[in-house]
């Protein structure tokens, strides 16, 4: 079930809300509007979550000596534009 949420506003941001939430635009609403900037911020985070894994994995496999070299990454990545470029094609 839905709940509500309450926030007091400055003037200047109130009235900024209300310019993007005039219905002949992207929001109908000020609630469409804040669950909006809400669900980017979610996913946002969730990205970061994601690079920071991932940074940490690199990290470990760098103190591991899992590393690969320059020309070995750089095959990998033409290998993925040329499965890029293929896709696109279709």
């Amino acid at each position: 079930m839905p709940s509500s949420l309450h926030v007091s506003l400055p003037d200047e941001m109130r009235r900024f809300v209300d310019r993007r939430t005039d219905g002949k635009k992207q929001f109908s609403t000020p609630s469409e509007y804040v669950r909006a900037l809400i669900r980017d911020d979610m996913e946002k985070e969730e990205e970061r979550s994601y690079v920071h894994k991932e940074l940490l994995k690199s990290a470990a496999d760098i103190k591991n000596g899992r590393i690969y070299s320059a020309s070995e990454v750089e095959e990998y990545m033409d290998e993925v534009m040329v499965e890029i470029k293929a896709k696109a094609g279709k």
